[in-house]
């Protein structure tokens, strides 16, 4: 198996629903641009909880559904990593969900790594979030990912060939914001270098990066 190599390119664009990569993820995306488009009080559906192992993007979406609430925005309370909530944490999240459900103008989208089932949680929090409406974010194939690759060079000006991107798949963490980052850098590299992006541009770049 190729061993990935842990390289730091900077920070990875800033995250919105439109650059999340969907793969089986199309209706929970559905879901949240639905909310985004905010016109009102909400009717349903205003508690969400995303579960999924690291690197899936939820917090991609979390930040990105924040983002996206930039007309009469709602009161929306975003909780990350619900599994690492202390006691107290867990109280003031508690409190928020009480206020919120007697207030159709608020949201809450919540996140973790377990199913409400399996989260260590105090009974009345775990229970409130298994009543949300619950997505588990599936990572994108890999297929998925190189097409998103090959999107991102595509709006920097250059193309990205197949096998060059399988590099990228092979050698370097694969979560998303990772793999954006590293099209930016590789980006940079290339412009610096003033040569196209090849194989042994490919090669001679990630030597860079590792010293």
């Amino acid at each position: 198996m190729t061993q990935q190599l842990a390289l730091d390119f900077g920070p990875p664009p800033a995250p919105t629903l439109d650059n999340f990569i969907v793969g089986d993820n199309g209706a929970l995306l559905a879901c949240l641009q639905g909310l985004s488009a905010w016109r009102g009080p909400v009717n349903a559906h205003r508690f969400v909880y995303l579960w999924g192992a690291s690197g899936v993007g939820k917090t991609h979406l979390l930040r990105a559904f924040k983002a996206a609430l930039t007309q009469a925005p709602p009161s929306i309370q975003t909780l990350d990593d619900v599994e690492r909530l202390d006691a107290a944490a867990q109280q003031s999240a508690f409190t928020q969900w009480i206020e919120a459900q007697g207030d159709p103008e608020h949201i809450i989208l919540a996140a973790g790594r377990w199913p409400p089932r399996d989260l260590s949680l105090r009974e009345d929090l775990r229970t409130r979030i298994g009543a949300a409406l619950v997505f588990e974010v599936r990572a994108p194939s890999d297929a998925a990912k190189i097409a998103a690759l090959k999107s991102a060079s595509w709006q920097r000006g250059f193309i990205l060939r197949d096998a060059i991107a399988q590099k990228l798949l092979d050698l370097l963490p694969r979560d998303l914001g990772s793999l954006a980052a590293a099209i930016a850098a590789l980006d940079r590299f290339s412009l610096e270098r003033k040569r196209p992006i090849t194989l042994p541009l490919l090669r001679e770049w990630l030597q860079h990066e590792v010293r």
